[in-house]
């Protein structure tokens, strides 16, 4: 039964549809994250064939419908014996929370084969001759219970194995007793055969062998650092020559420096004009020394407008006594004194006129009531309209007093102004006075730094001088300036002889620029020229003793190269090999010649033993098998069914292991069902399954799983196309990843379909055809990555 197609709608982790495609692929791995429905794709498609699903128990499907579907659909395409099958089922909640299956049927094309739960599962067992128990067996393998099984103790190593083989089916015992007496009578009678048919060679050809493959392997694990040290050695050798040849190269590339002609007269000329111009330099820095030091006495002595600035203050404050001298505040404090008491006695003199005004006045107050009539309005005594003003005659006092009144007021104004007058004049006298005393205060706080009037023309006199001696000084920078510009004329005129020279020397020292000639200090073209041919020299003498050393050097490496590869071709003839370069390549070839034969003769002896043992364990268990059918006890058949089954086990394993290990390795198992390992590649050495490595143990654990899977399948009469071996592998490390994904490898190249349900990438990136499950808030998703 090859699987083609998955299908799941509704189903555990697969809320949306998903199809799972493995038409035409052979091996294939499924990963994703823990929980995102990987192992749930292998339940869909059992679902689909017998109805149950492993993981639930008996025949419950409610809890693989997703959460908030109502049903879930599931379908497999599957090839049997090259004919394409289709088996689908539905599952759908009921009002009780439970489910049942709604539809189920199993088609061939277009045509129904069967229809209904029952009737599906039944033509399902019979098409693939496997139940659902033996399919969860063979198509899922349970290669994890096995490696348990095989370091378990024995009482759960017996429990296992029970639930493993199925052995719940006692009617079934005496018949297997009969034909499995007979089946290890003919596997005995078979391994005599062929252990009758092996020719072991003489022991003196199996210690030459083996002396010469210890030989070749010992020379193996040397021979390339031997080819490679001759190597560096020949390399030595021809860097020394190319040494002696540089060398030789840069002494002749030294003797052809040589200084142009003349260059001792251009060097005088040179050196007389640059005297000339070292002495204008000098000179004129001197001239520029004088200047700076006489700029710098005037710029510390007051300038001539400082010292005009002082000379005006000092004036000031002389404008500003005399101002003070004329202020008279007293004279202007007595005429405020006069002027106040006049104002006084003006008004007393008014107040006596009008109280004296107001005594008349009332007493003549019927003249002033009708003084105050007017002809139409109503009298204020009776109310009656005024027809006529009532003439009467007026006191002459009252008047009299009147104009008193008014001349005695204008005589108070006048007191007043002059009182005012007199005031502002002593309030304009007391401020006149304060401001010019503070200008005074503060003008003779500021003239404590001013010098006096006698300091300050010593200062004039002072800087007229330095200003004189400062001009003069600057004329000379001048005239200094002039000489330099001449001497450097009369250098410049020697320039381009010079450049010449420069140039002359620029390429001499290119042609040694891999010599690093000195990095001159001077400018001077001609200083430079003689440098470089001291360094010519000491060059040269240092070179020609290095070349001396490099020839001697030469002949060591040649001897050294000679004994070495003299040395290398001895070693390779006590195992006959041809010294012929390259070397490792002829060692590598006779130690494969000679560990295929080795290989071959060990296969031999393994196969001897192994026969002999399948032989023995044969017998016995045909001996076994005939007393079991002759005195079958109820208490005793089961263990005599382990035994027997453990044997079959272990038999069958083998077979694949030896296939999937390279003969490497053999499962054995003592009469207590404890397993050990026969390390054919370490002389048969035998060891405890502990010690297997995570590679190992999962290698033998997949060849009993392997074997029970070919037991069941043949026992049903099917054919084992397609195994899926669902994780086991997260405790692995990188190299049991490895040995693991290559036996798989193996397995699908023969013919088996292989899948791999496992979240280890590192094992899914060696599946050819690789599915990745991804969770996502809309159910799981299956997408195909390569």
């Amino acid at each position: 039964m090859r699987p083609l197609r998955i299908r799941a709608e509704g189903f555990s982790a697969y809320r949306s549809a998903v199809e799972l495609d493995l038409e035409g692929v052979e091996f294939f791995s499924l990963s994703g994250p823990t929980g995102s429905g990987k192992s749930s794709l292998v339940d869909a498609m059992i679902f689909a064939l017998f109805g149950r699903v492993p993981r639930l128990g008996g025949n419950a499907v409610g809890p693989a419908i997703s959460a908030g579907a109502v049903r879930a659909r599931v379908a497999v395409d599957f090839d049997v014996g090259g004919v394409a099958y289709t088996a689908v089922r539905m599952a759908e909640r009921t009002k009780s929370g439970g489910a049942t299956v709604k539809e189920a049927r199993l088609q061939r094309g277009d045509k129904v084969l069967a229809d209904g739960a029952d009737d599906v599962t039944r033509e399902v067992e019979n098409l693939l001759s496997l139940r659902f128990d033996d399919f969860t067996k063979t198509v899922v393998l349970p290669q994890g219970e096995f490696a348990r099984f095989l370091t378990s103790p024995k009482a759960e190593r017996q429990s296992l194995l029970r639930n493993l083989l199925g052995l719940d089916v006692y009617s079934m015992v005496r018949s297997l007793a009969k034909t499995r007496e007979s089946v290890a009578g003919d596997r005995a009678s078979v391994a005599r055969r062929q252990l009758d048919a092996i020719e072991l060679p003489d022991e003196e050809i199996v210690e030459e062998l083996s002396r010469r493959l210890n030989g070749l392997d010992a020379i193996a694990k040397t021979i390339v650092a031997d080819e490679r040290r001759l190597t560096r050695l020949d390399s030595d050798c021809e860097a020394e020559r190319k040494e002696v040849e540089r060398l030789e190269g840069s002494l002749l590339r030294l003797t052809e420096i040589e200084p142009p002609d003349r260059i001792d007269e251009l060097d005088q000329l040179a050196a007389g004009a640059r005297e000339r111009l070292a002495d204008a330099e000098s000179a004129l820095e001197e001239a520029r020394g004088r200047s700076g030091e006489l700029e710098a006495k005037v710029a510390s002595l007051a300038s001539v407008d400082e010292i005009e600035a002082h000379r005006k203050s000092h004036v000031r404050l002389g404008e500003i006594l005399e101002r003070l001298a004329r202020h008279d505040p007293e004279s202007a404090q007595a005429r405020v004194t006069v002027a106040e008491s006049e104002m006084a006695t003006a008004g007393k003199n008014l107040e006596e006129i009008r109280s004296r005004l107001a005594s008349s006045r009332v007493s003549h107050a019927a003249h002033a009531l009708t003084a105050t009539l007017i002809v139409g309005e109503p009298c204020p005594v009776c109310d009656h309209e005024v027809l006529t003003v009532p003439s009467r005659p007026s006191s002459s006092e009252v008047s009299e007093l009147e104009a008193d009144e008014v001349s005695a007021g204008r005589v108070v104004n006048e007191a007043q102004t002059t009182l005012d007058e007199a005031k502002k004049t002593l309030t304009q006298m007391e401020t006149s006075y304060s401001v010019q005393k503070t200008q005074h205060d503060e003008l003779a706080v500021e003239m404590r730094a001013v010098p006096s009037l006698d300091d300050l023309r010593r200062m004039e006199e002072e800087v007229a001088g330095l200003t004189s001696d400062l001009a003069s000084c600057r004329d000379d920078v001048v005239r200094r300036k002039d000489e330099l510009n001449l001497a450097g004329s009369a250098l410049e005129d020697l320039a381009d002889s010079v450049r010449r020279v420069g140039k002359d020397l620029t390429a001499a020292q290119l042609r040694v620029a891999d010599l690093v000639p000195p990095v001159p200090e001077s400018d001077d073209v001609i200083v430079q020229w003689k440098e470089l041919m001291l360094w010519r020299d000491e060059v040269g003498q240092r070179l020609t003793a290095e070349r001396a050393g490099a020839e001697v050097r030469v002949k060591e490496a040649k001897a050294r190269a000679l004994a070495a590869r003299d040395g290398l071709a001895a070693k390779l003839a006590n195992v006959d090999v041809p010294a012929v370069e390259p070397f490792a390549v002829q060692v590598a070839s006779e130690l494969e010649v000679a560990r295929q034969k080795t290989a071959a003769l060990e296969k031999a002896r393994r196969d001897a033993t192994e026969f002999a043992k399948v032989s023995h364990v044969s017998e016995s268990e045909q001996e076994v098998a005939a007393g079991l059918a002759n005195h079958l006890r109820a208490n005793g058949f089961e263990r005599w069914l382990m035994v027997g089954a453990m044997a079959d086990l272990v038999a069958g394993a083998n077979d694949l292991l030896s296939q999937l290990s390279d003969g490497g390795y053999s499962l054995n198992s003592d009469d207590e069902g404890t397993f050990s390992i026969v390390d054919h590649r370490n002389a048969n050495e035998t060891r405890s399954v502990s010690t297997l490595s995570g590679g190992e143990t999962f290698l033998v654990s997949l060849a009993l799983a392997l074997s029970l899977a070919e037991t069941l399948a043949a026992a049903g009469g099917a054919d084992l196309d397609a195994i899926i071996l669902d994780e086991g592998f997260g405790t692995l490390d990188d190299e049991s990843l490895d040995t693991v994904a290559s036996v798989l490898e193996d397995l699908a190249g023969r013919g088996l379909v292989v899948g791999v349900i496992t979240h280890v990438k590192e094992l899914a990136s060696r599946a050819p055809v690789r599915f990745v499950v991804s969770s996502e808030p809309a159910g799981s998703k299956v997408v195909r990555v390569s």
